[in-house]
């Protein structure tokens, strides 16, 4: 900013903010320490299929790609799968957990809409998407870093994923996760994944 001209408001604030901004992130980078920041995204993209799927082959046979189940689903989770997923699941719906988390609604709507049955209702409980996996090498804990935002993002009762020993990774219960997601969305670290079930 030029000293010959007034100082107008706007320009105070701009400069301030400025300012303000640099040395906020001076501070940040200071207090961070040496550590690399992992990856914004993990290396595997988390795709799984709706709750209540039958197996893979299986599912692509019977599932006629009628969008039943996207337009059921009162949360809009369940999305058309495009190409770049490959030919076998282009047009057939997904769940990506880590971007829009299922919350396996009461009475599984998108089951209930699915004619050709390549959902199916759960034998018991709500039932389930995938699995959560943690990258030990990525996880803020696993460092040694304070983090928990994935166990307090976890839904279930009794929780699915726990704070690990000082110095580990968070550890997942696969008997209790759902594969949700919500903990892979709510990650700083990008550390966690959804696999689908075999």
């Amino acid at each position: 900013m030029s000293l010959d001209r007034p100082c107008s408001r706007r320009d105070l604030f701009r400069v301030a903010f400025e300012e303000l901004r640099s040395a906020a992130l001076a501070a940040a980078s200071a207090w961070t320490g040496p550590a690399a920041a992992p990856a914004r995204r993990p290396a595997r993209r988390s795709v799984v299929r709706p709750p209540g799927a039958v197996e893979e082959a299986r599912f692509l046979e019977l599932c006629t790609r009628c969008d039943d189940c996207i337009r059921a689903c009162p949360e809009l989770v369940i999305r058309k799968a495009g190409r770049e997923l490959g030919a076998g699941w282009e047009g057939t719906p997904v769940v990506i957990p880590a971007e829009n988390p299922c919350v396996l609604c009461d009475g599984l709507p998108c089951v209930a809409a699915c004619a050709p049955r390549a959902l199916r209702p759960p034998a018991f409980g709500r039932g389930r998407l995938g699995l959560a996996v943690v990258d030990a090498e990525r996880c803020y804990m696993g460092r040694g870093q304070p983090c928990d935002y994935c166990v307090k993002a976890c839904p279930t009762v009794p929780k699915a994923i726990a704070v690990g020993e000082r110095g580990r990774a968070a550890v997942v219960r696969p008997d209790v996760c759902t594969g949700c997601g919500e903990c892979a969305q709510l990650c700083p670290a990008n550390a966690l994944v959804i696999e689908a079930l075999p």
